[in-house]
């Protein structure tokens, strides 16, 4: 406490370089720092980046609907988003929309 309130580092660079290092893995995040998002996750992001509902996502992937919810939350929390229409809105953001 008294050597942070020094403005000394905490952690020598090698100990923060391994906190950052697990930090990232444990986000999803790829080696770039960037998310690191499955294919199925990838996969439905590109459909509700095209307008399609859960339902609709369930049916055409032969999942359930609460997979489907659990996969979308999952993207949310690794891109750090908070909401469907920012997800949306990355997605658009990231070109996901476009046909392959």
């Amino acid at each position: 406490v008294h050597a942070t309130s020094r403005g000394e580092a905490v952690f020598t660079p090698g100990l923060a370089a391994l906190l950052l290092g697990e930090y990232n893995r444990l986000s999803g995040a790829g080696e770039d720092g960037s998310p690191s998002l499955t294919p199925r996750e990838t996969e439905i992001l590109r459909l509700v980046a095209k307008g399609y509902t859960y339902p609709q996502i369930a049916e055409r992937l032969v999942l359930s609907v609460r997979t489907v919810q659990n996969h979308v939350q999952n993207t949310l929390t690794k891109l750090q988003l908070h909401n469907k229409a920012q997800l949306v809105r990355y997605a658009l953001e990231q070109g996901f929309d476009a046909d392959d």
